[in-house]
């Protein structure tokens, strides 16, 4: 299986990087996500993102003011992005290792596809053995 069967169709919820702790929070929440891509300032700038693990663990647990903390202080960018297409999913489970993340953002040349998760490459690799499983009656 292939980087392009498995790229999320999802709709991804955008900010933008001024924003703020709560106006990310409230985001997710609307848009019944745990991730927002953080929209790039200009076209030469890099695309970020902020998880709900980022929130919890950074500025709820510190107590700040959500509502005067930039996202951006939390936030990872640039992303960790792959565009090749044809690379097998043990190549996608292999970046997630090494970069320490559990979402991969997909591009196409400049356009974005979407995001890789680890439940994605988990799928992949069951549906994977559910077809060798198949074969071998």
């Amino acid at each position: 299986m292939e980087l392009r069967d498995i790229v999320s169709d999802s709709r991804h919820v955008t900010i933008k990087s001024s924003a703020t702790v709560s106006d990310a929070l409230v985001a997710m929440i609307e848009n019944k996500t745990d991730f927002l891509l953080i929209d790039r300032d200009e076209p030469n700038d890099a695309h970020g993102i902020v998880t709900r693990w980022d929130l919890v663990e950074g500025p709820i647990a510190r107590g700040l003011d959500l509502a005067t903390t930039s996202v951006m202080e939390y936030a990872r960018k640039p992303l960790v992005v792959m565009n090749n297409l044809d690379l097998d999913i043990r190549w996608v489970a292999k970046k997630m290792a090494n970069e320490g993340v559990s979402k991969i953002a997909v591009f196409d040349g400049e356009n974005f596809l979407g995001f890789i998760s680890d439940v994605d490459v988990l799928k992949a690799a069951a549906s994977k053995v559910r077809k060798t499983k198949g074969t071998k009656k």
